[in-house]
């Protein structure tokens, strides 16, 4: 939470685990993937797809859709709140399926999450999952700023 996340997603906590957490943190969204859980606890739930998120029986407000980044703007037409897994996407991408790494890059603030990162958010992503909260935090504020929907955290002018 200090790493600059506004969720925090605890898949597999249980209510009293959640209510703990919430009470702890009042300013910090939860998400869990168990739909009982959230419903108990008033947290957010987790769907793992526009199917799943319908079977739900939770109202759109309290639930966010996991779909791949292609999906995002299907799920917001549909009136989703869509979440992507910057970090899975990577190692989809790499045709690792989250084992080892092929590339070379450094898991530090990985360059492929940020801009998965980055792409959600501009295709209207409501959630970025990801191991790297500082720098995709970063990463979104920035693509914000860009899109116009908040005012960049510094503005300089260069005149030449």
């Amino acid at each position: 939470m200090r790493a600059g996340a506004d969720l925090v997603d605890l898949a597999a906590a249980t209510r009293q685990q959640i209510i703990a957490v919430r009470e702890r943190h009042p300013d910090v969204g939860v998400c869990t993937a168990d739909v009982a859980a959230a419903r108990a606890a008033g947290a957010i739930a987790v769907c793992p797809g526009i199917v799943a998120a319908r079977a739900s029986g939770l109202e759109a407000a309290r639930l966010l859709v996991e779909v791949p980044l292609a999906l995002v703007p299907q799920a917001c037409r549909e009136g989703w709140a869509a979440v992507v897994d910057a970090d899975e996407a990577v190692a989809q991408a790499r045709g690792r399926g989250g084992q080892g790494d092929a590339s070379g890059i450094s898991d530090d603030a990985d360059s492929g999450a940020l801009a998965i990162a980055a792409i959600a958010s501009w295709l209207s992503a409501a959630a970025v999952r990801t191991r790297h909260p500082g720098p995709v935090r970063r990463a979104l504020d920035m693509t914000a700023s860009i899109r116009g929907l908040r005012p960049p955290a510094r503005a300089v002018r260069g005149l030449a």
